[in-house]
C-alpha cells in the first residue's frame, strides 16, 4: 500500500531544495516553494512541510447522482399540459 505523505525524499525532487541556504533551512525554503507552487501542504511539529499525496493527483469528479423518483404530476411539462387542457 503506498503511504499516505510524501517522503522527505520526495519533497526534495519536488521542491528541487535538498539543502539549506543563506542561513535558512531547508524546510523553511520548502515551505516557501510549496506555498509559491499552490500546492496544500501543513508544517508538522519538527517544522517540516507534509505533503498529502492525493493533494497531488488530478481531481477526479464525483460521477453525477440519478435523480430521485418525482411524479408526474411536479413535472413542469405535466403543469403545463394541465393549464392548456380544459375540464371536462
Amino acid at each position: 500500500m503506498a503511504e499516505f505523505f510524501l517522503t522527505d525524499e520526495e519533497i526534495c525532487i519536488l521542491t528541487g531544495i535538498s539543502t539549506g541556504r543563506d542561513g535558512r533551512r531547508r524546510e523553511e525554503l520548502q515551505c516557501e516553494h510549496l506555498r509559491k507552487q499552490g500546492i496544500a501542504f501543513y508544517i508538522n511539529a519538527r517544522g517540516k512541510p507534509v505533503v498529502v499525496r492525493e493533494s497531488l493527483l488530478p481531481y477526479k469528479a464525483t460521477p453525477a447522482t440519478k435523480p430521485s423518483w418525482q411524479p408526474k404530476v411536479l413535472e413542469p411539462e405535466s403543469l403545463q399540459r394541465a393549464r392548456r387542457t380544459p375540464p371536462r
